[in-house]
């Protein structure tokens, strides 16, 4: 299994998917024509990662524009994420959004309140 990263582009955030350290990272916009195109490679990593996961996952969320076809597909990548949880695996999400985007708050609060794994809701300050 590979590290997998995505540089970020104008329209698609950066991502740092790492199996040795289970840290994983995805920062920037999403607003893709083809959400589906972008986050099934995304989604199908996180399944052979699940095959022989670390003992703990930690996400870090830090997008500053989410479009609706990207929050589907959000959703069903944490999805995967509460699969590995459920058997027995530690993962803990960090939703951080810039000060006053209460609309991106809402967003992570909404996708996440789904999940049986651990998170936070954090506002960044500038």
């Amino acid at each position: 299994m590979e590290k997998l990263i995505l540089k970020e582009t104008k329209h698609s955030p950066l991502v740092i998917l790492d199996h040795t350290t289970g840290a994983f990272e995805i920062k920037g916009s999403s607003f893709l024509d083809n959400a589906h195109e972008f986050y099934t490679p995304l989604i199908l990593w996180i399944r052979d990662y699940a095959k022989k996961p670390n003992s703990t996952t930690k996400v870090l969320f830090e997008l500053n524009y989410i479009n609706t076809s990207s929050q589907r597909m959000l959703f069903d990548l944490l999805k995967e994420l509460n699969v590995l949880h459920k058997v027995g695996n530690i993962v803990h999400i960090d939703w951080l959004y810039d000060e006053s985007d209460y609309d991106l708050r809402d967003v992570g609060e909404d996708l996440l309140s789904f999940m049986d794994f651990s998170y936070k809701i954090i506002e960044k300050v500038s």
